[in-house]
């Protein structure tokens, strides 16, 4: 008994220093002791308009984009230009056979040399004529005057038993004759005349509708030569030299690089932010370009977003039809901006 009596004093006094200690860790009163300081910086919350970015594809278009085609149908004589040349209005981008419509237009006009010369016969005919005839009643005038008196003397005479019966009835035969010749003269000048007034305007509209055949087969001939609507840059050839254009078939395609634009789709909800006028970037082969909103945004489609359309500034090396990225932003929203690090 009296070597185990140590060992339990030992274990007591053990357990005593165990419970001091927990007693000093669980005291909630005590204060932790400073060993860090802290840097705080503050931030004064603004009004203002909170805002995002947006990203998405465009296509790049051109408001004047044309397939110019072929006036008139012929084979391929030759051409002017090649794809990615710039050309003028009006300059000529291929030449189709124009043998037919040339051989049309020389025989267009030897038939208006033709009826200028026979409208030129016509009224110096009627002229001579004319004046012929007008020289024939003239005549006619005078006998007539001449048997007016010889009868007017013969029946005096017959009166007084100057001449006899015969004589008299010989100067009214006289007069009878020479009045039925100036009624015949002015007969033969009145026909005449109305022979002028038919054939003269005749001939006339004949000289005019064989002008109005020059002017077509110009017109023809003018349409085999295929030439650029508008000042532009030829993207496409669609013909080769040797081949037959139909009518109406494309040549080649013109675009206007000065009319470039960009098409994109957007959100129900970002397109309230792109009005008309709305600046905007976009962005090709590492290059950005200013954009301008043209007009208002389209009506969604069944995919729910609604089509926009920017016109580029300084874009004339874009390609038609590349694909490029448009850049905006809209507005989420006003009120107290806090900065999202705070």
């Amino acid at each position: 008994m009296t070597r185990t009596l140590p060992l339990l004093a030992l274990a007591l006094t053990l357990s005593a220093c165990a419970g001091k200690n927990s007693a000093a860790k669980n005291d909630l009163d005590t204060a932790p002791v400073k060993s860090t300081v802290l840097q705080v910086t503050t931030v004064t919350a603004r009004s203002g308009t909170l805002s995002a970015p947006r990203s998405v594809s465009a296509t790049v278009e051109a408001q004047r984009d044309s397939q110019v085609a072929a006036q008139a149908g012929g084979t391929v004589q030759q051409l002017f230009v090649q794809e990615g040349e710039q050309v003028t209005r009006g300059q000529v981008i291929a030449q189709l056979d124009d043998t037919a419509p040339r051989q049309a237009l020389q025989n267009a006009r030897l038939q208006v040399q033709q009826a200028e010369i026979s409208l030129a016969q016509t009224r110096r005919t009627t002229q001579n004529s004319g004046g012929s005839l007008a020289a024939a009643v003239t005549a006619a005038q005078a006998t007539l005057a001449q048997a007016q008196a010889a009868a007017q003397s013969a029946e005096n005479l017959y009166r007084l038993g100057g001449v006899s019966l015969a004589d008299l009835q010989a100067a009214r035969a006289q007069l009878a004759q020479a009045q039925s010749g100036l009624s015949q003269a002015r007969a033969n000048l009145a026909q005449n005349g109305q022979s002028a007034q038919g054939s003269v305007p005749l001939q006339e509209a004949q000289l005019a509708q064989a002008r109005a055949s020059v002017q077509q087969a110009q017109e023809n001939l003018a349409r085999t030569a295929v030439r650029a609507p508008f000042a532009g840059t030829v993207a496409a050839l669609n013909v080769e030299v040797g081949e037959f254009a139909q009518q109406g078939s494309p040549v080649a395609r013109l675009v206007d690089p000065g009319s470039l634009r960009v098409k994109f789709n957007v959100p129900a909800g970002d397109a309230a932010t792109l009005v008309d006028g709305a600046a905007l970037n976009v962005g090709y082969g590492g290059v950005n370009y200013v954009g301008t909103v043209t007009g208002a945004p389209g009506i969604a489609g069944e995919n729910r977003l609604v089509p926009v359309t920017a016109r580029v500034q300084g874009g004339a090396n874009l390609p038609v039809g590349g694909a490029a990225q448009v850049r905006y932003r809209v507005q989420l929203g006003q009120g107290v901006l806090v900065p999202s690090g705070a």
